[in-house]
This record gives structure tokens, C-alpha cells and sequence, in this order.
């Protein structure tokens, strides 16, 4: 995406929630490209660094790393516009579909993704998405799965529409969430139950069946694994 349609985009959802530094957030939403953000990865010998990607599943996860860190600063009174900036930044860019469709394949396309991103510099904000946005009830667990779910434009009309949804979605998310039904007790009782489990592979040193490698590697497996405590556990941080 453009850096003025990244840019229009963020003021006017931005400003739609009064935000009073509705400017300062748009210039910060094409920081990714002014200033990348990189991730380390495993190579065949050693490790590499390298720039997160902006129209795949890489994109998701960092916006919602950088939408944690808005609402902590939020919570806080501290600073929040670049984290914020950042967020919207990958969501709008993965809104864009950069895929062309042969056959029943679908494969990287550099001439359509940058067709659709020149005629969306041409479609005007969506005011309808943004109100969308606002009424979705997503809580903060839910929200990767909302972005899965609102799609990728493969029109501009389309490109235009997800991203302002979601930067709308994501809005909502650091100003106004959606609070689940008694959170502190779900979040105890998951917290309990997580506790519990995470500690049966040190147990079963006590019998013989585990060493310590063993039993570090069951535990942090465990704690991997145990969806419902990381649900609430993310629900309840952007609370507390």
C-alpha cells in the first residue's frame, strides 16, 4: 500500500475515534517501510535476520505484538502512536491480496499487487467499514482470527474496504475493547488448571519416568499447548 493511502486511512479511522493525535499516529503507519522491522530465523548453519514480511502470516502476528504494546502504553498514559502506527501499518498492507489466481492456483503476482495498490489510491476511505469496525464485538483473543477471517481484497473496492475494517477493529481494540463476562475468574481458574499441568513432568521426576531434560522440554510443550490459558491470559493482560 501506498504511504498516502496508509497515511488517510489511519487519520480518518483515528479521528472517527477522537483520537486527539489522530496526525501523529498516520505518519507513524509507514514507519515499517521507513524503518523495517526484522526477525530472526534459522537457516542450514546459522541464524539470519530477516525483515518481516508485510502480506502474510508473519504480518498478522507482528501487528498484534505491536497492538499489545499500544495498549499497555495506553493503559499507562505513556506514548502509544508508534506502536499503534506499526499495527495498522501490517494490517493494511496484508489487507491487499498480492496473489493472482491461475487455474485453480493461486501464485505471487508483483504485476497485480501493484495494479490493485495504484487503483486504490483512487477509492475513498470507507466510512461504512469503520462503523463495521466499531460495532464488531471482538475480544482481544479473538482478534487474529477476525483478520483471518475479514479476507484479502483482490479489488481495490475490496483492498479498501478489509483495510479500513480492520484498522477500525484494531482501533477499537486499544480504545474501546470488548471486556469478556467475568474475566478475573476465568482467568484464575485457567491459570490454576495451567499451573497444574505445567508441573506433572517435574512430578513424575519424583517416580522415575522423567530426567530433567525431559521434564523441561513436557513442561514448556505443555505450556505451549494450553490454548484456553493463553485465551484469557491475553484477555486478561489487556485489562489489567
Amino acid at each position: 500500500m501506498r504511504w498516502r493511502d496508509h497515511i488517510r486511512i489511519t487519520r480518518e479511522v483515528c479521528e472517527y475515534y477522537g483520537l486527539q493525535n489522530a496526525i501523529e499516529v498516520a505518519e507513524a503507519s509507514i514507519l515499517p517501510d521507513k524503518d523495517p522491522d526484522y526477525y530472526w530465523d534459522y537457516g542450514r548453519r546459522s541464524l539470519y535476520q530477516r525483515r518481516v514480511p508485510h502480506h502474510d502470516e508473519k504480518a498478522v502476528e507482528w501487528a498484534f505484538r505491536y497492538l499489545k504494546k499500544a495498549r499497555k502504553s495506553w493503559k499507562a498514559g505513556q506514548p502509544f502512536a508508534e506502536y499503534l502506527g506499526r499495527a495498522l501499518h501490517y494490517l493494511q498492507d496484508y489487507s491487499v491480496d498480492p496473489t493472482k489466481k491461475l487455474w485453480v492456483f493461486n501464485y505471487r503476482s508483483d504485476e497485480a499487487h501493484e495494479a490493485r495498490e495504484l487503483d486504490l489510491q483512487l477509492q475513498p476511505v470507507d466510512h461504512q467499514a469503520i462503523k463495521a469496525g466499531a460495532s464488531q464485538r471482538c475480544y482481544p483473543h479473538e482478534f487474529k482470527g477476525a483478520v483471518h477471517a475479514a479476507g484479502r481484497g483482490r479489488t481495490a473496492e475490496e483492498a479498501m474496504r478489509i483495510s479500513t475494517y480492520l484498522t477500525s477493529l484494531a482501533l477499537k481494540l486499544i480504545v474501546n475493547p470488548d471486556r469478556p463476562e467475568n474475566l478475573e475468574e476465568k482467568y484464575r481458574k485457567a491459570l490454576a488448571a495451567h499451573l497444574v499441568l505445567v508441573a506433572i513432568p517435574w512430578i513424575l521426576i519424583l517416580f522415575g519416568s522423567f530426567n530433567l531434560v525431559w521434564s523441561a522440554i513436557g513442561s514448556y510443550v505443555i505450556h505451549k499447548l494450553d490454548f484456553r490459558y493463553s485465551k484469557w491470559k491475553t484477555d486478561y493482560e489487556w485489562f489489567y
